[in-house]
């Protein structure tokens, strides 16, 4: 059937209105089928890598799938900083970036797409694309390449940004010259600098400003300056993330759970040598009278909450002062700033309660390793009741031992026996229901016997003593730790048969602990290296690394 012209235009109009809603339309995620997990690549670039003479007004990038646009957003950054604002056009997978100003002349600008890219499917980058192009009629060829590292395991450290600051004569440039990130493998690769010196950071960029900040991880450079050079096929080096943060925790807010119980909320996990309430300052706001605070305990489950028991408050505003003998877990004392808070007039309910022996796995007779102790915890301080009304200890035979507990936190003690607990020597302890003196609670523990245990022992060069070697268990923690002796030697005994990990670092400051140096002003960290893999400890064996362990300066 021949249908009229009038109703021919209509349907070739309708199937171009298709057709145009198609192709640009914001393309979506297809179902179903395998799961995606190949990142985006640059399919191609206008202008091409490393092309010169360039005069354009914009760039265009060509990707080999759709990509999320407000990851690119976030991963794009082009160096030197174009003046004026960026102005991106999309079409299908391919992106066009127009610069508002003109380039400067002769320079080579270097474009780069940092692992926060991704597909539509979320999946990303695996490392950063670069690319150079230049409006002279040079490329520049400096190099710096290096790798990150975590400090406990010297495992790859990946998604971290890379920043180079220039130097020119004793100044450095205030903001970052050149950025990249570092891959899955924790390398990464600074390419197309002007040859020169630079001062090279890593840094866990949380907030996204693309410059160092306090709390944010950060590592430095083995040595400073840094030259970038065409040809870095002799260069490795190492940066190691330092755990480290230079912001002092602060008190955030105070509530009054009740009368008599307050809960301190802190910006990060907090620590106290000893519980002390009188060296919290709760005053009154207005008559400036010092209250008195009679218990204050850290909550073992959260680090950042504090619960003080205090007298009686009234309903009306007062105003906490921590203790400052408060520390986070990198030795930043506690901020000395007043939280201000309305008391509540609720009658406290709260009920001391037993919450149990520790280590958690001691459930029958609990064969301890030479490093452990015994702990028990409480749900809060103890308030109006004594240690020893509640603790005591006796042998196999039923002989009364003597007990003592030692807490930093108010609620969690660790127990001490004289004489002291040995494999031979188990301890029976016995803890009474603080509210209910009949019922009552027991652990026995022993230390491991001598049969169960087994040493571990090796090397280290230099033989310094500022040489330090650490044992470190399958939760990352430090077990122990020793220095070499005048042969570089050294040894761990009475381990359980176990696997460990083994670092050494060279303790230049003497304060028993690595240190990764600071970024201003700067100072190199301390040499460090790990023992490659696990070493397996075997009872009644003194077990010998293969392998000397080596400070080696970069």
């Amino acid at each position: 059937m021949v249908r009229p012209a009038a109703e021919r235009t209509l349907i070739a109009a309708a199937a171009v209105t298709v057709a145009w809603l198609c192709g640009c339309a914001e393309p979506r995620v297809p179902s179903g089928g395998p799961r995606d997990t190949t990142p985006p690549a640059l399919l191609y670039s206008e202008p091409a890598n490393e092309a010169v003479s360039f005069g354009g007004e914009m760039i265009r990038l060509a990707f080999t799938e759709y990509v999320n646009r407000a990851s690119f957003e976030r991963a794009l950054s082009i160096t030197p900083e174009p003046e004026g604002p960026l102005r991106l056009r999309w079409r299908k997978r391919r992106v066009d970036i127009w610069f508002e100003a003109p380039l400067r002349d002769s320079t080579t600008y270097v474009v780069a797409l940092d692992n926060n890219l991704r597909d539509m499917q979320s999946v990303a980058l695996k490392r950063p694309i670069t690319l150079a192009f230049s409006t002279g009629r040079v490329i520049d060829q400096g190099r710096i390449r290096g790798r990150a590292l975590e400090p406990m395991l010297g495992r790859p450290a990946a998604g971290f940004d890379v920043l180079a600051y220039a130097i020119a004569g004793d100044s450095t440039a205030q903001e970052p010259s050149y950025r990249t990130q570092t891959g899955e493998d924790g390398t990464f690769a600074l390419a197309y600098l002007r040859e020169g010196p630079y001062f090279v950071v890593v840094v866990q960029d949380r907030n996204r400003d693309r410059k160092p900040g306090p709390g944010e991880a950060f590592a430095t450079a083995p040595v400073s300056p840094i030259v970038a050079a065409p040809d870095t096929s002799g260069l490795r080096m190492d940066w190691v993330v330092s755990p480290l943060d230079t912001l002092a925790p602060s008190l955030v807010r105070v509530r009054g759970v009740s009368e008599s119980r307050l809960h301190a909320r802190f910006s990060e996990g907090v620590s106290m040598p000893a519980p002390v309430p009188e060296a919290w300052a709760l005053v009154d706001s207005m008559s400036g009278e010092r209250m008195l605070a009679r218990a204050v305990h850290v909550n073992v489950r959260d680090a950042r909450s504090v619960f003080l028991r205090t007298e009686p408050l009234r309903e009306q505003v007062y105003r906490l002062v921590a203790d400052s003998a408060l520390t986070d877990s990198s030795g930043n004392a506690v901020a000395e700033d007043a939280a201000y808070f309305f008391a509540s007039a609720s009658p406290d309910t709260t009920t001391l309660m037993f919450t149990g022996f520790l280590p958690a796995d001691s459930a029958d007779a609990s064969a301890l390793a030479p490093h452990q102790a015994p702990r028990i915890a409480f749900n809060g301080a103890l308030l109006d009741v004594q240690f020893s009304d509640l603790v005591s200890a006796a042998d196999s035979a039923g002989a009364a031992r003597e007990v003592r507990g030692l807490t930093r936190d108010g609620a969690t003690f660790t127990l001490s026996f004289d004489p002291p607990l040995t494999a031979d020597r188990p301890v029976l302890v016995t803890v009474r229901a603080p509210g209910d003196r009949q019922r009552l609670f027991t652990q026995l523990f022993a230390q491991m016997k001598d049969r169960d245990l087994g040493g571990l022992s090796g090397a280290a060069l230099p033989a310094d003593p500022r040489v330090m070697v650490e044992l470190l268990g399958g939760n990352r923690q430090v077990l122990m730790s020793t220095a070499v002796d005048t042969s570089g030697a050294f040894s761990f005994a009475r381990l359980p048969q176990d696997s460990y990990h083994i670092r050494t670092f060279l303790d230049v400051n003497g304060n028993g602990r690595w240190d990764g140096g600071q970024i201003a002003p700067y100072v190199a960290p301390e040499l460090i290296t790990w023992m490659e893999g696990e070493m397996q400890v075997r009872a009644r064996w003194d077990t010998e690394l293969a392998d000397t362990l080596r400070l080696v300066a970069q």
